[in-house]
């Protein structure tokens, strides 16, 4: 069975990084934003890359930063296919970081977690002072499975028991609010998603294990543990009810946060300002998703 699962996955990620080549064919990236492609951090491997994406016509003036951690469910998705949304989130006047990191079933979700970790690591100690980057402005901003990476990876920083259990260093970059698109919160829960990946993520006897009393972010150690949030769904999201689950999480603890859930519309799927950037909706919702964070 597991071989048959690792199959699927790489299936899966072999016909994404397909249909991503066409997409791109059909999307150009603006002229008035700077890219800068794969920076390593860490050791030499291939995952292990940010791009940097920078306002052209920037005059040396110091601007606040966005980290960017694509979805794909954590088997699959990539950088690249965020790029023309990290363009967007830049035009909007950030330096964006994008990161790219490893997959399910090539590493577990705590390989993923120290990914984050050190990229966040590396950007904090070499790259906002060589981009000129306000160091007091650093927020997060993640879709559908990379932003259940970043809550855990986030939470990590304020709660010594949740990095302990997951034995990840946690990253000593001041995130001060976050932007989740869509988001894969839940992992565990008896569905398409809880019934095949939580023993790729954990392991086979991840019950048993220290972390399982983490499988659930509704928890105070991780959803209490976060910055300021900013939430968005929408009718047609796949995973719509995940975010209205987890804002009653950020309630419950006193988390600041607001959530914005579209109405019906056949355009407004799963991270739909991901997906289709260039939507008149998708380009109001990260006006606003940025403004938001930029109150923090």
């Amino acid at each position: 069975m597991d071989n048959f699962l690792r199959n699927m996955f790489y299936k899966q990620r072999q016909e994404f990084n397909e249909s991503s080549l066409r997409r791109s064919e059909l999307m150009k990236l603006p002229e008035d934003v700077s890219i800068i492609h794969d920076i390593p951090y860490g050791d030499g491997e291939k995952a292990h890359r940010i791009d940097v994406y920078r306002p052209a016509n920037n005059k040396n003036n110091a601007l606040p930063v966005i980290v960017n951690v694509h979805g794909g469910g954590m088997i699959l998705g990539s950088k690249e296919f965020n790029s023309y949304y990290c363009a967007n989130l830049c035009k909007c006047g950030f330096i964006v970081f994008s990161v790219e990191y490893r997959l399910v079933p090539d590493v577990d979700a705590f390989g993923q977690y120290d990914d984050l970790s050190r990229a966040m690591d590396y950007i904090n100690d070499n790259l906002l002072d060589r981009y000129n980057c306000d160091k007091d402005k650093v927020y997060l901003v993640a879709d559908s499975g990379g932003a259940c990476i970043s809550i855990y990876t986030v939470a990590m920083q304020n709660c010594d028991k949740l990095a302990l259990a997951a034995k990840v260093r946690p990253s000593s970059l001041k995130i001060r609010a976050l932007g989740l698109i869509s988001g894969m919160f839940y992992t565990t829960r008896y569905d398409k998603i809880g019934m095949f990946l939580p023993s790729f993520l954990y392991g086979k006897h991840y019950k048993r294990s220290s972390f399982a009393p983490y499988t659930n972010p509704d928890i105070k150690d991780i959803a209490g543990s976060l910055p300021p949030c900013y939430l968005v769904t929408s009718h047609n999201d796949m995973l719509r009810n995940y975010t209205i689950r987890f804002e009653k999480a950020l309630t419950k603890y006193n988390i600041i946060h607001k959530l914005t859930d579209y109405p019906k519309n056949k355009k407004l799927t799963h991270a739909f300002s991901v997906f289709e950037p260039y939507i008149p909706e998708s380009i109001c919702e990260i006006h606003n998703m940025t403004q938001y964070l930029k109150t923090f």
